[in-house]
């Protein structure tokens, strides 16, 4: 691990010793449980005098203790404080801004649909304010990944462990009685994952187009998909595209909020 660049403290406003401290605890990672006083020395870059005694600190303060070596490690007081923060991702809660500011910004049926086994069920959903209702999905009714912007979205990222129970289950029938074989299947979800996307045009009710996006949780695991839902003639060219950018931008917020990184 390289060592940890200094952050330029305002005296006004910040606490030198406090984030002294902060840059010594997050010089521990998984790599690297255990560190003695030289190794933190290295990685921070602070006299030895000064990192004995922020270290002398914290061990009193509960969040450093001594190994049988003479090294130091975080206590479990680190992981408490941790799960209460992790603790309080809530899925539902998490999306639900980004929701509420995707339907004031567009005005179409917003969705937040979660996997279950071969199928996608709605978590929650924010409703047009449009006098006609466009409902092909309401909250805890669900359909088959396979069908939907969402549920495709979804499966797209679920291809190696999903695929194939779902075509275990026997045929593959859209609501309107068309038939979707595999290698049209497999050719969709492709397309789905170049875009970053899944486009739904009326395979799931007449008229009515759909957007889905995947969640991503702090394990890379897609969890949930988010999605545009509404009448075809509203998800015609250039609208589309303005809409699964912010939908596709919606996504990746609520996945940082879970604890999603992108790559370097």
């Amino acid at each position: 691990m390289p060592a940890i660049p200094e952050l330029e403290i305002d005296p006004k406003n910040h606490i030198a010793s406090v984030v002294k401290a902060t840059r010594i605890l997050e010089a521990f990672d998984r790599e690297s449980p255990e560190l003695s006083i030289n190794e933190l020395v290295k990685r921070c870059g602070y006299t030895r005098t000064t990192t004995h005694r922020i270290l002398a600190t914290l061990e009193l303060t509960g969040w450093l203790e001594r190994t049988s070596t003479g090294d130091y490690k975080m206590t479990l007081r680190v992981f408490e404080l941790a799960s209460s923060v992790l603790g309080s991702f809530d899925l539902r809660t998490e999306a639900s801004h980004v929701m509420s500011d995707l339907a004031a910004r567009f005005d179409e049926n917003v969705y937040l649909v979660v996997p279950d086994g071969t199928r996608a069920v709605c978590l929650d959903l924010i409703e047009s304010s449009r006098p006609v209702r466009v409902m092909s999905l309401s909250v805890g009714r669900s359909l088959p990944l396979f069908i939907g912007g969402a549920p495709v979205a979804l499966l797209a990222e679920l291809e190696d462990t999903l695929l194939p129970r779902l075509l275990s289950s026997g045929p593959l029938t859209t609501p309107l009685g068309q038939d979707v074989d595999e290698p049209t299947l497999r050719r969709i979800l492709a397309d789905t994952r170049a875009r970053g996307y899944a486009i739904s045009l009326e395979d799931v009710t007449p008229g009515v187009a759909a957007l889905g996006a995947c969640i991503f949780d702090r394990a890379r695991r897609p969890v949930a998909a988010l999605s545009f839902g509404g009448f075809l003639s509203n998800f015609e060219q250039p609208r589309r595209t303005e809409l699964a950018e912010a939908l596709v931008d919606g996504a990746r917020t609520i996945s940082r909020r879970l604890g999603f990184q992108d790559r370097a």
